[in-house]
């Protein structure tokens, strides 16, 4: 079959297929690594300073690679033969959909999966910590065993779901996994139900993430955990609209002022990380329906240690976002609540967390632009997103979970009936 490369320009307005059937993030909501306390989380005996790489403001950390390249490392990691290509829309890795010729080289690989394959090429300060890749393919395959639809990774010849191979001058992690077919979350219609089951979703993966040993991911750092949300200090420099750095220093204080000193109070475990509308996979509930289920999820790189309420607070966020309107919220909490109970200190603290994770996006997006100027991808949610932090930094705590609360209760009563 004659080789050829599907055109690679995503729009993310668009309803369109899952972009990214990958595990980890269409590394859309992708990721700056901790500039003070990057990951090389898990790498046995090595020292902190070791393992405390350092993004430098301006450094280049993503793949410089070719669709060649692209051919060259499945035929010769996975004995496939690429097909057809398009490059997917990523922060600061490079991830590429793409159809395999039936005829297999891999005495691994039995046969191709026909809905295709994502190669990730991991960014070079995160592939500084390889057993992160591991710690992700071991809790892909656990949620699949759980009847949670995610991607599998794909061994190569080696028998390894990951490698590490020279591109360029860096070293990047590569990886092959299956395509999950759906639509990502964006851009199909929302009703009320697919907010509520959106909540109830990300509850039932950190509460099938709880039997997964936390040592796995419990030293892992990015800037992008709430826990590191102060980190953002650094990157303030970015915001040259003095009102909207000024709600994001507001927010800072805040949050360093209630949510820190408490932060042994709120409960931990193994989350997710990054439940946002470009890593949910949906499709229609039935061949003729209009309405969309939540069928799966993609990207595990924000898999990380932490509170059960920024899980919440990071759903409820994209959630807000991508339905532009605040009392959405109330119904993720609906469905969350069905798995797990809320207890009230966290609620307390959910419109700043909210509003840091809001904060962390726009910040982080417009530092990534600056290193980036081609990649207009993640500057894709900035006007709405200053519009939902000042709408949510205008309401009290006590106003918002109230509304939340009527939200909640006015779609449980409703769908009880």
């Amino acid at each position: 079959m004659e080789m050829k490369t599907i055109v690679k320009k995503n729009n993310p307005t668009e309803d369109k297929e899952n972009d990214d059937g990958c595990d980890e993030k269409t590394d859309n909501q992708r990721k700056v690594t901790n500039p003070a306390e990057a990951g090389e989380s898990m790498s046995g005996g090595k020292s902190s300073t070791e393992r405390n790489q350092t993004l430098n403001p301006g450094s280049q950390i993503r793949p410089t690679v070719s669709e060649d390249d692209v051919r060259k490392l499945a035929e010769r990691l996975y004995g496939i033969t690429v097909l057809e290509m398009c490059e997917l829309d990523s922060y600061d890795d490079r991830n590429y959909m793409i159809q395999a010729d039936s005829y297999v080289k891999n005495p691994i690989l039995k046969s191709i999966n026909k809905s295709g394959y994502v190669m990730k090429i991991a960014n070079s300060l995160d592939s500084k910590d390889e057993s992160f890749f591991h710690a992700q393919s071991e809790i892909m395959l656990h949620l699949c065993k759980l009847d949670i639809k995610c991607p599998l990774p794909v061994q190569n010849i080696n028998g390894k779901y990951h490698s590490v191979e020279k591109l360029g001058e860096s070293d990047h992690v590569v990886r092959l996994l299956e395509y999950i077919p759906g639509k990502v979350f964006h851009g199909v219609p929302h009703p009320d139900h697919i907010f509520y089951q959106a909540g109830q979703f990300i509850a039932r993966i950190d509460s099938a993430l709880k039997s997964i040993d936390k040592e796995m991911v419990v030293n892992r750092q990015s800037i992008w955990m709430l826990d590191n949300f102060l980190k953002l200090k650094d990157f303030i420099y970015v915001v040259k609209d003095e009102y909207h750095k000024g709600i994001i220093e507001q927010v800072l204080s805040t949050y360093e002022r209630r949510i820190v000193p408490n932060l042994d109070e709120y409960e931990q475990g193994v989350i997710y990380g990054d439940f946002n509308e470009h890593n949910i996979i949906v499709n229609k509930k039935a061949t003729n329906s209009k309405d969309y289920e939540i069928t799966g999820i993609i990207d595990f790189g924000d898999v990380c240690y932490s509170r059960y309420v920024f899980e919440l607070a990071i759903a409820m966020t994209y959630m807000i976002l991508e339905s532009n309107d605040l009392d959405t919220g109330g119904l993720v909490i609906a469905g969350y609540s069905m798995i797990r109970l809320i207890p009230q200190h966290e609620k307390d603290v959910l419109r700043v967390a909210i509003a840091a994770r809001i904060c962390q996006s726009l910040v982080l997006g417009l530092y990534t632009a600056t290193v980036d100027a081609n990649n207009q991808y993640i500057l894709s949610t900035q006007a709405r997103g200053w519009s939902v932090l000042e709408a949510l930094w205008n309401e009290t705590d006590k106003n918002l979970l109230d509304r939340w609360a009527t939200v909640a209760e006015e779609y449980l009563t409703r769908s009880s009936k």
